[in-house]
């Protein structure tokens, strides 16, 4: 399978100022970091907060599929049945649908203003979304994720 040369890039552009991570003033947003790890100081279930828990939340609702989660059947993107899809606009177009589905039920305080779909070499896809919260002004920041 030949890789294309060529890149074709969705959405809108976004200014390089307004990617640069940031730190919430008051870290109201808690919960358990992901993925588990072991830490002899934390435990298991360590704690996170701020845009940690945001970027977590995101990369575990892309990376589940529907009906894998006990007592959320709907929760997840259904992005595995587009790994041997052509990357085209109609499959972009429906991964996206499934993304933004998916934001609209379980992360309504993300707004996400671009999405870039690839496909690696491995025959992967690598998700890269441009996203900030709703209600915190400066607060954009990237997440990356591979299927």
């Amino acid at each position: 399978m030949a890789i294309p040369t060529t890149t074709n890039t969705y959405g809108s552009i976004i200014p390089p100022k307004a990617l640069r991570d940031v730190t919430l003033k008051d870290n109201k947003l808690i919960g358990f970091k992901y993925p588990p790890v072991a830490n002899p100081a934390n435990g298991y279930f360590s704690k996170s907060s701020g845009l940690d828990i945001v970027r977590s939340s995101i990369r575990s609702l892309l990376r589940t599929e529907r009906g894998e989660r006990f007592m959320l059947p709907d929760y997840g993107c259904n992005l595995r049945k587009f790994l041997m899809e052509p990357m085209d606009e109609t499959t972009f177009r429906l991964i996206k649908d499934e993304i933004q589905t998916s934001f609209r039920k379980y992360l309504r305080q993300v707004s996400v203003s671009k999405i870039q779909v690839f496909e690696t070499r491995q025959n992967n896809i690598e998700v890269k979304l441009f996203c900030s919260l709703r209600d915190a002004k400066g607060s954009n920041f990237r997440v990356k994720v591979v299927i």
